[in-house]
C-alpha cells in the first residue's frame, strides 16, 4: 500500500492525460511500471478508464482473478510483465529505440522507485538511451525515500542522483509527485524538451493512508 499510494497520482495523470492508446503497437505510447509492486495503483487507473472490469479490483491475487500482485501482459492495458527492479528502463529502451528506428510516433513511459536506483542495469539503460538519442523516452521516477532496505537516504543519498542523471545527457526535472499541477507542468516541459527526460517527483510513502504514512510499514495492523 505504501509505494502504491506514493505514485497514484502519477499514474493518475499520465492515464488519464497523457497515454494515447492504440491497437497499432509502433504509433501508440507505452507505460510501464517498473516498481511493480505498486500494482494496484495502476489497476485502479485501468479500471476507471474501462480497460479492465471495476468488479476484478476486489479481487487482486486470488486465484479467479485476472489481476496478478505484480503488472503481467496477460492483463488487459499492461505493456510489461514487471516485478524484478531494474528492468523496467531497459526494455523501454528497446521499445522507444524501435519505435524511432521504424518512423513512428509513440512514446514509452517508465514508472520507477528511487531504491530502484540501486540497480546496476538502471545505469546502463540510462547511458545507452542518451547514446541513442531516445526524445521519445520519458521516466519518471517516485521519490518515496524508501525502499526494502529502510530509508533509500541512507542507502544512496538522493540529493545526487538527480545529478547523475544530468551528467550523463539526460533532461532533469523535479516536482510535486502528489501535485497535479505540478506533475503536469513537468511533463509537458519534458516532453518538448527534445532529448531523453527524467522527472524526480517528490512523494510520500503511504500517503493518504495515516497509520503507515511516511513509514516504512508495510500494512495497517
Amino acid at each position: 500500500m505504501g509505494s502504491t499510494l506514493s505514485c497514484i497520482e502519477i499514474l493518475t495523470v499520465l492515464v488519464s492525460k497523457y497515454i494515447r492508446r492504440s491497437s497499432d503497437k509502433l504509433n501508440r505510447d507505452w507505460l510501464i511500471l517498473s516498481k511493480g509492486h505498486a500494482a494496484p495503483a495502476l489497476y485502479v487507473l485501468l479500471a476507471e478508464v474501462g480497460i479492465i472490469p471495476r468488479e476484478e479490483l476486489v479481487k487482486i491475487q486470488s486465484i479467479n482473478s485476472i489481476l496478478q500482485g505484480h503488472p503481467d501482459i496477460s492483463i488487459p492495458g499492461v505493456d510489461m510483465s514487471t516485478g524484478s527492479l531494474g528492468q523496467g528502463l531497459s526494455f523501454a529502451v528497446g521499445i522507444a529505440t524501435w519505435i524511432k528506428f521504424k518512423g513512428g510516433y509513440g512514446r514509452v513511459y517508465v514508472i520507477m522507485g528511487d531504491g530502484e536506483q540501486d540497480e546496476g542495469q538502471v545505469w546502463e539503460a540510462m547511458t545507452d538511451a542518451v547514446r541513442r538519442g531516445l526524445d521519445n523516452l520519458l521516466v519518471i521516477i517516485d521519490v518515496n525515500d524508501y525502499q526494502l532496505d529502510g530509508k533509500t537516504s541512507e542507502v544512496k543519498p538522493k540529493h545526487y542522483m538527480p545529478l547523475i542523471w544530468k551528467t550523463v545527457g539526460w533532461e532533469v526535472f523535479v516536482c510535486d509527485g502528489h501535485d497535479i499541477i505540478s506533475l503536469i507542468n513537468s511533463i509537458d516541459n519534458a516532453l518538448s524538451c527534445g532529448r531523453p527526460s527524467v522527472i524526480f517527483a517528490k512523494t510520500v510513502r503511504g500517503r493518504g493512508l495515516k497509520p503507515i504514512e511516511g513509514t516504512e510499514l508495510q500494512r495497517v495492523e
